[in-house]
């Protein structure tokens, strides 16, 4: 007999852990979820965070002196699991109400899930199903690469010692982050990114800068350079590429992800899952009404941690409140180098793709006219506002506290504020934020040039 609640999660991710926490804990509503077994999701256990973790060890030894990989190691794994400790485990779930299963899902119905453990089947039914299974890293169809004991970023930080003599082949967000923190402990990197620059999806400007960064860290970058074949010999991963053959002693493979929906079952219930994701609307629906889908398993969303997030709580409140949400559009993001790459809303390319040319304005500065990133011998950096008729439709930031500066952009962005709006708002000095403010008030000065003229009557009138 089917065990009956209001929602059924399956994943717990943070997208999974946001919306058992908001429907049990706050709702009061009768949740079960559903997980393989890693509570917290990838980014606790192999995205962010342990780069992070590693890339801030590393930071933290130069000050002492070089750093010693084993040392740093251990500080991201005892980082990576003091965090998994704080965003919950089965206990702490079970304590908000929610009965968590162990197991295999696969939907059955439209209100129905088939939980599938080593020893038993359980069937639990739900008025609402939400699927949030996150995804899981790409395989490139590289000759031979299927007997190569590559790594993903799934296992990189699992091993019990750093790989100090590394192929990385990707060149996203996962693949520079994890190659500057490996660089960064001493490993010989060797980064390869079949595009004409890393960061494909960033304007050349800030990849060419985040570049330069990685190969003053030693990391051996090369672009447009493809992977033709890999395999695996005498402990050794040597791979093929049009300027010959080369090997380490490890691989790792970073070339994008794909989302984890196809074991559901729900082609079976007409509901199209690829690995691009699962089919939603606004409200993140699938055409079962009954059936929501959040995170990377939903189709055309960013696959970031803080959408995720966002999204789970709109399809909770969806569920079960009157009034209706539509997910947002403009999420801010961030690579988690150092410095840090963060960008929210358009590009300037894409602005100027939507918007006439003309009215779209690039607005810049150097961050070595930033006081605090004097000071702190980090003013490598750029600060970016894209503007449309004056209005803020976008920003990017290479800043050491990136991640942090660029939520005011995103803010900017969210309600159409002008730049001249931005320059009457005081910032705390001295800080990195406080470059957006003098960025604006430069801005703002350059306007009133026009009335310097007027400005000067008064010399005629006493």
């Amino acid at each position: 007999m089917a065990r009956a609640y209001d929602l059924v999660i399956v994943g717990l991710g943070p997208a999974g852990l946001t919306a058992a926490r908001l429907a049990s804990r706050e709702l009061g509503l009768r949740v079960a979820a559903v997980d393989r077994g890693r509570i917290g999701g990838t980014n606790v256990w192999s995205g962010s965070i342990p780069s992070k973790a590693l890339l801030e060890a590393t930071v933290r030894h130069r000050q002492l002196a070089a750093p010693d990989p084993a040392t740093a190691w251990g500080a991201m794994v005892e980082a990576r699991e003091s965090v998994h400790a704080h965003v919950s485990d089965e206990a702490s779930v079970n304590d908000w109400g929610v009965t968590v299963h162990t197991g295999s899902a696969v939907v059955t119905g439209p209100r129905t899930v088939e939980v599938t453990s080593d020893d038993s089947t359980t069937t639990l039914e739900g008025r609402f199903l939400l699927i949030a299974t996150g995804s899981t890293p790409t395989v490139p169809s590289i000759p031979g690469i299927a007997d190569v004991p590559f790594l993903t970023n799934e296992t990189l930080y699992d091993l019990d010692s750093p790989p100090m003599d590394i192929i990385i082949v990707g060149a996203g967000p996962v693949g520079v982050e994890s190659a500057q923190a490996l660089a960064r402990i001493g490993a010989k990197v060797q980064l390869y990114e079949t595009g004409p620059r890393i960061l494909p999806r960033e304007e050349p400007i800030f990849s060419e800068r985040i570049t330069e960064v990685l190969r003053n860290d030693g990391v051996d970058v090369h672009v447009g350079e493809p992977i033709l074949a890999a395999r695996y010999e005498d402990g050794r991963a040597y791979v093929e590429t049009a300027h010959g053959e080369l090997d380490a002693e490890h691989l790792l493979v970073a070339a994008g992800r794909s989302s984890s929906v196809s074991s559901l079952g729900l082609e079976r219930l007409g509901v199209v899952a690829t690995p691009a994701g699962i089919n939603v609307d606004a409200r993140s629906r699938t055409v079962t009404t009954s059936i929501y889908a959040v995170g990377d398993a939903a189709a055309g969303r960013p696959r970031l941690t803080s959408t995720a997030v966002a999204d789970a709580s709109l399809a909770v409140r969806d569920m079960f409140l009157p009034g209706r949400a539509q997910a947002s559009t403009m999420s801010p993001w961030c690579v988690f180098t150092e410095p840090e790459l963060a960008r929210v809303g358009f590009t300037a390319a894409q602005a100027r793709e939507r918007f006439r040319s003309r009215a779209v304005k690039v607005h810049q500065l150097e961050l070595s006219e930033v006081h605090r990133a004097l000071f702190e011998g980090s003013s490598e950096g750029l600060i970016e506002i894209v503007t449309v008729h004056g209005r803020i439709v976008g920003g990017h930031v290479i800043a050491s506290r990136a991640s942090e500066v660029i939520n005011e952009i995103a803010l900017a962005v969210r309600f159409s504020v002008s730049i001249e709006e931005l320059a009457r708002v005081p910032h705390v000095y001295p800080t990195i934020a406080s470059g957006i403010g003098r960025l604006a008030s430069d801005q703002s000065v350059l306007r009133l040039r026009r009335f310097k003229g007027f400005a000067k009557l008064g010399r005629l009138t006493g």
